[in-house]
Protein backbone atom coordinates (compact mmCIF):
# COMPACT_ATOMS: atom_id res chain seq x y z
CA UNK A 1 0.00 0.00 0.00
CA UNK A 2 2.78 2.45 0.87
CA UNK A 3 4.20 2.88 -2.62
CA UNK A 4 0.70 3.35 -4.05
CA UNK A 5 -0.53 6.10 -1.70
CA UNK A 6 0.06 9.78 -2.53
CA UNK A 7 0.41 12.50 0.07
CA UNK A 8 -2.71 14.62 0.29
CA UNK A 9 -3.43 18.08 1.71
CA UNK A 10 -5.33 18.30 4.97
CA UNK A 11 -8.84 19.43 5.88
CA UNK A 12 -10.36 18.92 9.30
CA UNK A 13 -14.05 17.99 9.65
CA UNK A 14 -16.27 18.63 12.67
CA UNK A 15 -15.31 16.59 15.70
CA UNK A 16 -17.58 13.67 16.56
CA UNK A 17 -17.62 11.80 19.85
CA UNK A 18 -15.57 8.63 20.10
CA UNK A 19 -18.63 6.86 21.40
CA UNK A 20 -19.86 6.66 17.80
CA UNK A 21 -17.33 3.87 17.29
CA UNK A 22 -18.59 2.07 20.37
CA UNK A 23 -15.62 3.16 22.51
CA UNK A 24 -15.46 5.13 25.76
CA UNK A 25 -15.16 8.87 25.23
CA UNK A 26 -12.04 9.11 27.35
CA UNK A 27 -9.80 6.91 29.40
CA UNK A 28 -9.16 7.23 33.12
CA UNK A 29 -5.75 8.73 32.34
CA UNK A 30 -7.33 11.28 30.01
CA UNK A 31 -9.81 12.38 32.69
CA UNK A 32 -7.09 12.98 35.25
CA UNK A 33 -4.97 16.10 35.47
CA UNK A 34 -1.83 14.27 34.38
CA UNK A 35 -0.73 14.41 30.75
CA UNK A 36 -0.18 11.06 29.09
CA UNK A 37 2.07 11.04 26.03
CA UNK A 38 1.56 8.49 23.28
CA UNK A 39 4.02 8.01 20.44
CA UNK A 40 2.54 7.21 17.03
CA UNK A 41 4.46 6.15 13.93
CA UNK A 42 2.96 6.18 10.45
CA UNK A 43 4.32 6.10 6.91
CA UNK A 44 1.35 8.06 5.56
CA UNK A 45 -0.72 11.08 6.49
CA UNK A 46 -2.46 9.90 9.65
CA UNK A 47 -1.53 12.89 11.79
CA UNK A 48 -5.05 14.32 11.73
CA UNK A 49 -6.37 11.21 13.42
CA UNK A 50 -3.92 11.82 16.25
CA UNK A 51 -5.03 15.45 16.48
CA UNK A 52 -8.71 14.45 16.58
CA UNK A 53 -8.02 11.94 19.35
CA UNK A 54 -6.29 14.63 21.41
CA UNK A 55 -9.34 16.89 21.11
CA UNK A 56 -11.68 14.28 22.54
CA UNK A 57 -9.18 13.10 25.17
CA UNK A 58 -8.01 16.04 27.32
CA UNK A 59 -4.77 15.17 29.05
CA UNK A 60 -3.48 13.06 26.16
CA UNK A 61 -0.60 14.28 24.00
CA UNK A 62 0.37 12.37 20.86
CA UNK A 63 3.83 12.69 19.36
CA UNK A 64 3.42 11.85 15.68
CA UNK A 65 6.42 10.65 13.65
CA UNK A 66 6.58 9.84 9.95
CA UNK A 67 8.30 6.46 9.73
CA UNK A 68 8.46 5.05 6.22
CA UNK A 69 9.65 1.52 7.00
CA UNK A 70 8.82 0.75 10.63
CA UNK A 71 9.54 -2.98 11.01
CA UNK A 72 13.38 -2.93 10.85
CA UNK A 73 13.59 -0.11 13.40
CA UNK A 74 11.00 -1.78 15.64
CA UNK A 75 13.08 -4.95 15.62
CA UNK A 76 16.19 -3.02 16.66
CA UNK A 77 14.35 -1.31 19.52
CA UNK A 78 12.78 -4.57 20.65
CA UNK A 79 16.12 -6.37 20.77
CA UNK A 80 17.53 -3.44 22.76
CA UNK A 81 14.90 -3.90 25.46
CA UNK A 82 11.93 -2.00 24.03
CA UNK A 83 12.91 1.52 25.09
CA UNK A 84 11.75 4.11 22.56
CA UNK A 85 9.08 1.87 21.06
CA UNK A 86 6.00 3.67 19.70
CA UNK A 87 2.60 3.09 21.25
CA UNK A 88 0.78 2.86 17.91
CA UNK A 89 2.11 2.04 14.46
CA UNK A 90 0.36 2.57 11.14
CA UNK A 91 1.77 0.26 8.47
CA UNK A 92 0.68 -1.94 5.60
CA UNK A 93 -2.26 -4.22 6.39
CA UNK A 94 -0.45 -6.95 4.47
CA UNK A 95 2.32 -6.90 7.08
CA UNK A 96 -0.04 -7.89 9.90
CA UNK A 97 1.28 -11.45 10.12
CA UNK A 98 4.84 -10.07 10.13
CA UNK A 99 4.01 -7.94 13.16
CA UNK A 100 2.37 -10.91 14.87
CA UNK A 101 5.25 -13.28 14.17
CA UNK A 102 7.77 -10.75 15.47
CA UNK A 103 5.85 -10.18 18.72
CA UNK A 104 4.87 -6.62 17.86
CA UNK A 105 1.09 -6.83 18.37
CA UNK A 106 -1.48 -6.89 21.17
CA UNK A 107 -5.00 -8.28 21.02
CA UNK A 108 -7.59 -5.60 20.19
CA UNK A 109 -10.57 -7.95 20.33
CA UNK A 110 -12.07 -6.45 23.50
CA UNK A 111 -12.28 -3.02 21.89
CA UNK A 112 -13.91 -4.28 18.71
CA UNK A 113 -17.08 -6.16 19.74
CA UNK A 114 -19.39 -7.80 17.18
CA UNK A 115 -21.47 -4.62 16.83
CA UNK A 116 -18.36 -2.78 15.62
CA UNK A 117 -16.91 -5.66 13.60
CA UNK A 118 -20.13 -5.92 11.61
CA UNK A 119 -19.53 -2.44 10.21
CA UNK A 120 -16.23 -3.36 8.59
CA UNK A 121 -16.18 -4.38 4.95
CA UNK A 122 -16.30 -8.17 4.45
CA UNK A 123 -12.85 -9.70 4.42
CA UNK A 124 -11.12 -6.63 5.81
CA UNK A 125 -10.49 -8.15 9.25
CA UNK A 126 -9.66 -11.73 8.17
CA UNK A 127 -5.96 -11.11 7.61
CA UNK A 128 -5.70 -9.43 11.01
CA UNK A 129 -7.30 -12.22 13.06
CA UNK A 130 -4.63 -14.77 13.90
CA UNK A 131 -5.26 -17.61 16.37
CA UNK A 132 -8.41 -15.84 17.47
CA UNK A 133 -6.66 -12.55 18.25
CA UNK A 134 -7.38 -9.28 16.49
CA UNK A 135 -3.79 -8.12 16.03
CA UNK A 136 -4.54 -4.85 14.24
CA UNK A 137 -7.38 -2.77 12.85
CA UNK A 138 -7.57 -1.60 9.22
CA UNK A 139 -8.36 1.85 8.01
CA UNK A 140 -8.17 1.94 4.25
CA UNK A 141 -8.41 -0.62 1.49
CA UNK A 142 -8.11 -0.80 -2.27
CA UNK A 143 -10.79 -3.25 -3.32
CA UNK A 144 -10.79 -4.01 -7.04
CA UNK A 145 -13.45 -2.92 -9.47
CA UNK A 146 -13.80 -1.87 -13.12
CA UNK A 147 -12.86 1.65 -14.20
CA UNK A 148 -14.18 2.04 -17.76
CA UNK A 149 -13.90 4.85 -20.26
CA UNK A 150 -17.46 5.14 -21.62
CA UNK A 151 -16.24 6.31 -25.03
CA UNK A 152 -13.43 3.83 -25.49
CA UNK A 153 -15.23 0.75 -24.21
CA UNK A 154 -18.05 1.48 -26.67
CA UNK A 155 -15.62 1.99 -29.54
CA UNK A 156 -13.96 -1.32 -28.65
CA UNK A 157 -17.31 -3.10 -28.76
CA UNK A 158 -17.06 -4.29 -25.16
CA UNK A 159 -19.26 -4.21 -22.09
CA UNK A 160 -18.31 -3.84 -18.44
CA UNK A 161 -17.16 -7.33 -17.41
CA UNK A 162 -18.90 -9.24 -14.65
CA UNK A 163 -16.34 -12.04 -14.33
CA UNK A 164 -12.61 -12.60 -14.70
CA UNK A 165 -13.22 -14.99 -17.60
CA UNK A 166 -14.99 -12.17 -19.42
CA UNK A 167 -11.93 -9.97 -18.88
CA UNK A 168 -9.72 -12.66 -20.42
CA UNK A 169 -12.13 -13.07 -23.36
CA UNK A 170 -12.09 -9.31 -23.92
CA UNK A 171 -8.29 -9.34 -23.79
CA UNK A 172 -8.21 -12.00 -26.51
CA UNK A 173 -10.51 -9.88 -28.67
CA UNK A 174 -8.43 -6.73 -28.19
CA UNK A 175 -5.22 -8.65 -28.91
CA UNK A 176 -6.57 -9.38 -32.39
CA UNK A 177 -7.73 -5.86 -33.22
CA UNK A 178 -4.63 -4.22 -31.64
CA UNK A 179 -6.41 -0.88 -31.18
CA UNK A 180 -7.39 -0.84 -27.50
CA UNK A 181 -6.18 -2.55 -24.34
CA UNK A 182 -7.17 -3.45 -20.80
CA UNK A 183 -5.21 -2.03 -17.87
CA UNK A 184 -4.45 -4.30 -14.92
CA UNK A 185 -1.27 -4.69 -12.84
CA UNK A 186 1.24 -6.13 -15.30
CA UNK A 187 3.87 -8.12 -13.42
CA UNK A 188 3.14 -6.47 -10.08
CA UNK A 189 2.68 -9.05 -7.32
CA UNK A 190 -0.82 -7.76 -6.58
CA UNK A 191 -2.15 -9.33 -9.78
CA UNK A 192 -1.66 -12.93 -8.64
CA UNK A 193 -2.13 -12.12 -4.94
CA UNK A 194 -5.43 -10.41 -5.68
CA UNK A 195 -6.62 -13.22 -7.95
CA UNK A 196 -5.72 -15.76 -5.28
CA UNK A 197 -7.59 -13.73 -2.66
CA UNK A 198 -10.67 -13.25 -4.84
CA UNK A 199 -10.83 -16.94 -5.73
CA UNK A 200 -10.22 -18.24 -2.19
CA UNK A 201 -6.85 -19.81 -3.03
CA UNK A 202 -5.52 -19.56 0.51
CA UNK A 203 -1.74 -19.34 0.30
CA UNK A 204 -1.02 -19.07 4.04
CA UNK A 205 -2.68 -20.64 7.07
CA UNK A 206 -1.61 -20.15 10.68
CA UNK A 207 -2.11 -23.41 12.56
CA UNK A 208 -3.15 -23.69 16.20
CA UNK A 209 0.36 -24.79 17.21
CA UNK A 210 1.92 -21.63 15.75
CA UNK A 211 3.21 -23.30 12.59
CA UNK A 212 2.28 -22.16 9.09
CA UNK A 213 1.01 -24.05 6.04
CA UNK A 214 1.95 -22.68 2.62
CA UNK A 215 -0.05 -23.60 -0.50
CA UNK A 216 0.91 -21.44 -3.45
CA UNK A 217 1.58 -24.25 -5.91
CA UNK A 218 -1.94 -25.65 -6.41
CA UNK A 219 -4.07 -26.59 -9.44
CA UNK A 220 -6.36 -23.64 -8.71
CA UNK A 221 -3.46 -21.20 -8.65
CA UNK A 222 -1.96 -22.70 -11.79
CA UNK A 223 -5.23 -22.12 -13.62
CA UNK A 224 -5.52 -18.53 -12.39
CA UNK A 225 -1.92 -17.70 -13.29
CA UNK A 226 -2.16 -19.32 -16.71
CA UNK A 227 -5.19 -17.27 -17.72
CA UNK A 228 -3.67 -14.03 -16.47
CA UNK A 229 -0.21 -14.34 -18.01
CA UNK A 230 -1.67 -15.58 -21.30
CA UNK A 231 -3.78 -12.43 -21.51
CA UNK A 232 -0.78 -10.21 -20.80
CA UNK A 233 1.40 -12.08 -23.28
CA UNK A 234 -1.24 -11.53 -25.96
CA UNK A 235 -1.09 -7.76 -25.60
CA UNK A 236 -4.77 -7.53 -24.73
CA UNK A 237 -3.77 -6.63 -21.15
CA UNK A 238 -1.06 -4.01 -20.74
CA UNK A 239 2.33 -5.21 -19.40
CA UNK A 240 2.69 -2.79 -16.48
CA UNK A 241 0.55 -1.26 -13.75
CA UNK A 242 -1.52 1.91 -14.36
CA UNK A 243 1.39 4.14 -13.39
CA UNK A 244 3.92 2.40 -15.64
CA UNK A 245 5.21 3.95 -18.89
CA UNK A 246 3.33 1.67 -21.30
CA UNK A 247 0.02 1.98 -19.47
CA UNK A 248 0.52 5.70 -18.93
CA UNK A 249 0.86 6.24 -22.66
CA UNK A 250 -2.23 4.14 -23.37
CA UNK A 251 -4.32 6.10 -20.86
CA UNK A 252 -3.11 9.42 -22.23
CA UNK A 253 -3.95 8.42 -25.81
CA UNK A 254 -7.43 7.15 -24.94
CA UNK A 255 -6.54 3.53 -25.70
CA UNK A 256 -7.65 1.93 -22.40
CA UNK A 257 -11.11 0.42 -22.74
CA UNK A 258 -11.27 -0.36 -19.06
CA UNK A 259 -9.07 -1.08 -16.06
CA UNK A 260 -9.25 -3.82 -13.48
CA UNK A 261 -7.99 -1.69 -10.65
CA UNK A 262 -8.33 -0.44 -7.08
CA UNK A 263 -11.31 1.69 -6.20
CA UNK A 264 -9.05 4.69 -5.58
CA UNK A 265 -7.53 4.57 -9.08
CA UNK A 266 -9.99 7.05 -10.56
CA UNK A 267 -9.60 9.69 -7.87
CA UNK A 268 -5.85 9.40 -7.31
CA UNK A 269 -4.65 8.16 -10.70
CA UNK A 270 -6.95 8.86 -13.64
CA UNK A 271 -8.41 12.21 -12.56
CA UNK A 272 -5.13 14.01 -11.76
CA UNK A 273 -3.29 12.28 -14.61
CA UNK A 274 -5.80 12.90 -17.39
CA UNK A 275 -7.92 15.97 -16.55
CA UNK A 276 -9.06 16.37 -20.18
CA UNK A 277 -10.91 13.04 -19.92
CA UNK A 278 -13.41 14.50 -17.47
CA UNK A 279 -16.84 12.97 -17.89
CA UNK A 280 -15.48 9.90 -19.67
CA UNK A 281 -14.73 7.56 -16.77
CA UNK A 282 -17.05 5.54 -14.57
CA UNK A 283 -16.64 2.81 -11.97
CA UNK A 284 -18.58 -0.42 -11.53
CA UNK A 285 -18.24 -2.96 -8.72
CA UNK A 286 -19.19 -5.70 -11.16
CA UNK A 287 -16.72 -8.43 -10.18
CA UNK A 288 -18.43 -10.68 -7.62
CA UNK A 289 -15.32 -11.36 -5.53
CA UNK A 290 -12.17 -9.26 -5.42
CA UNK A 291 -8.84 -8.82 -3.70
CA UNK A 292 -7.11 -5.57 -2.82
CA UNK A 293 -4.24 -3.53 -4.18
CA UNK A 294 -2.83 -2.69 -0.77
CA UNK A 295 -4.21 -1.30 2.46
CA UNK A 296 -3.20 0.08 5.85
CA UNK A 297 -3.74 -0.90 9.49
CA UNK A 298 -2.97 0.26 13.03
CA UNK A 299 -0.97 -1.95 15.44
CA UNK A 300 -0.19 -1.61 19.16
CA UNK A 301 3.13 -3.19 20.27
CA UNK A 302 3.16 -4.91 23.68
CA UNK A 303 6.13 -2.72 24.62
CA UNK A 304 3.80 0.31 24.89
CA UNK A 305 3.76 1.78 28.40
CA UNK A 306 0.13 2.83 27.93
CA UNK A 307 -1.38 -0.16 26.15
CA UNK A 308 -5.03 0.47 27.06
CA UNK A 309 -4.96 4.06 25.82
CA UNK A 310 -2.86 3.15 22.79
CA UNK A 311 -5.40 0.51 21.83
CA UNK A 312 -8.17 3.11 22.08
CA UNK A 313 -6.20 5.37 19.74
CA UNK A 314 -5.67 2.57 17.22
CA UNK A 315 -9.35 1.62 17.14
CA UNK A 316 -10.40 5.27 17.03
CA UNK A 317 -8.20 5.85 13.97
CA UNK A 318 -9.74 2.80 12.33
CA UNK A 319 -13.37 3.77 12.95
CA UNK A 320 -13.54 7.56 13.44
CA UNK A 321 -16.22 9.17 11.25
CA UNK A 322 -14.26 12.42 11.38
CA UNK A 323 -11.14 10.81 10.02
CA UNK A 324 -13.08 8.93 7.35
CA UNK A 325 -14.53 12.21 6.07
CA UNK A 326 -11.18 13.96 5.61
CA UNK A 327 -11.32 13.28 1.88
CA UNK A 328 -8.35 15.48 0.99
CA UNK A 329 -6.17 13.75 3.56
CA UNK A 330 -6.97 10.05 3.53
CA UNK A 331 -8.27 7.79 0.76
CA UNK A 332 -11.93 8.21 1.62
CA UNK A 333 -12.82 6.28 -1.51
CA UNK A 334 -11.23 3.25 0.12
CA UNK A 335 -12.59 3.41 3.65
CA UNK A 336 -13.07 0.05 5.33
CA UNK A 337 -15.35 1.04 8.16
CA UNK A 338 -19.00 1.50 7.20
CA UNK A 339 -19.32 5.23 7.89
CA UNK A 340 -22.17 6.88 5.99
CA UNK A 341 -20.91 9.48 3.53
CA UNK A 342 -17.30 8.32 3.46
CA UNK A 343 -17.52 8.01 -0.33
CA UNK A 344 -17.88 11.51 -1.75
CA UNK A 345 -19.43 12.54 -5.09
CA UNK A 346 -16.79 13.67 -7.61
CA UNK A 347 -17.93 15.66 -10.66
CA UNK A 348 -14.96 14.44 -12.72
CA UNK A 349 -16.68 11.12 -13.35
CA UNK A 350 -19.58 10.32 -15.65
CA UNK A 351 -22.71 9.97 -13.52
CA UNK A 352 -20.93 10.87 -10.25
CA UNK A 353 -23.74 9.67 -7.97
CA UNK A 354 -23.69 6.22 -9.56
CA UNK A 355 -19.90 6.06 -9.24
CA UNK A 356 -20.11 6.99 -5.56
CA UNK A 357 -22.57 4.18 -4.88
CA UNK A 358 -20.45 1.68 -6.79
CA UNK A 359 -17.31 2.73 -4.90
CA UNK A 360 -19.10 2.02 -1.65
CA UNK A 361 -20.34 -1.30 -3.02
CA UNK A 362 -16.82 -2.36 -4.01
CA UNK A 363 -15.89 -2.47 -0.32
CA UNK A 364 -18.50 -5.22 0.08
CA UNK A 365 -17.00 -7.42 -2.67
CA UNK A 366 -13.82 -8.44 -0.87
CA UNK A 367 -13.16 -12.18 -0.82
CA UNK A 368 -13.19 -13.67 2.67
CA UNK A 369 -10.62 -15.72 4.53
CA UNK A 370 -7.41 -14.29 3.05
CA UNK A 371 -4.32 -14.29 5.31
CA UNK A 372 -0.95 -12.82 4.38
CA UNK A 373 2.50 -14.33 4.86
CA UNK A 374 4.51 -13.71 8.05
CA UNK A 375 7.12 -12.30 5.66
CA UNK A 376 4.93 -10.67 3.04
CA UNK A 377 7.56 -8.25 1.73
CA UNK A 378 9.66 -11.22 0.58
CA UNK A 379 6.60 -12.86 -0.97
CA UNK A 380 5.78 -9.67 -2.88
CA UNK A 381 9.28 -9.53 -4.32
CA UNK A 382 9.28 -13.17 -5.39
CA UNK A 383 5.73 -13.09 -6.79
CA UNK A 384 6.62 -10.06 -8.92
CA UNK A 385 9.68 -11.88 -10.26
CA UNK A 386 7.66 -15.05 -10.89
CA UNK A 387 4.89 -13.17 -12.68
CA UNK A 388 7.38 -11.36 -14.89
CA UNK A 389 9.07 -14.66 -15.68
CA UNK A 390 5.79 -16.32 -16.66
CA UNK A 391 4.74 -13.36 -18.81
CA UNK A 392 8.07 -13.67 -20.60
CA UNK A 393 7.45 -17.32 -21.40
CA UNK A 394 8.41 -19.39 -18.35
CA UNK A 395 6.29 -22.48 -17.76
CA UNK A 396 3.59 -21.72 -15.18
CA UNK A 397 3.61 -24.93 -13.15
CA UNK A 398 7.39 -25.01 -12.76
CA UNK A 399 7.45 -21.32 -11.82
CA UNK A 400 4.82 -21.76 -9.12
CA UNK A 401 6.70 -24.79 -7.77
CA UNK A 402 9.85 -22.70 -7.51
CA UNK A 403 7.93 -19.84 -5.91
CA UNK A 404 6.48 -22.18 -3.28
CA UNK A 405 9.93 -23.57 -2.49
CA UNK A 406 11.46 -20.08 -2.22
CA UNK A 407 8.76 -18.84 0.15
CA UNK A 408 8.94 -21.91 2.39
CA UNK A 409 12.75 -21.76 2.56
CA UNK A 410 12.65 -18.06 3.44
CA UNK A 411 10.17 -18.59 6.26
CA UNK A 412 12.30 -21.38 7.72
CA UNK A 413 15.35 -19.12 7.58
CA UNK A 414 13.32 -16.59 9.61
CA UNK A 415 12.69 -19.25 12.26
CA UNK A 416 9.10 -19.89 11.23
CA UNK A 417 7.87 -23.48 11.50
CA UNK A 418 6.28 -24.61 8.23
CA UNK A 419 4.16 -27.73 7.85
Amino acid sequence: MQKRTALRSATVGAMLALTIAGLPAASHAARSNATVTLNMWAWADRNLCAQDFEKSHPGVKILYTTQLNPIPKLNVLKRAGGSGMPDVVFDNVEYGANYYQLGLTTDLSALVPPTVRSKYAPGSLAGLILNGKLIGVPHDMAAWGIWSNINTIKAAGLKVPTSYDQVYADAATLAKTKKYSISWFGSDSWALVGLAWANHAKWFTLNSDGSWTVKIDTPLMEGLATKYVTAVRSGGILPDDPFGPVSGKAYANGKVAYAVGPNWLGHYGIEPGYPKQKGQWTFTASLPSVGWWGGGAFYVPPQSKNIALAQQLAVYCSTSPTFQHQAATVPSFTGVYNVAGAFQVDSYFANPTYVTKQLALSAQRTGTGWVYSPNQSYVDTQVTAATSSMINGAEVHATLQRLQSQVVSNLKLQGVQVK
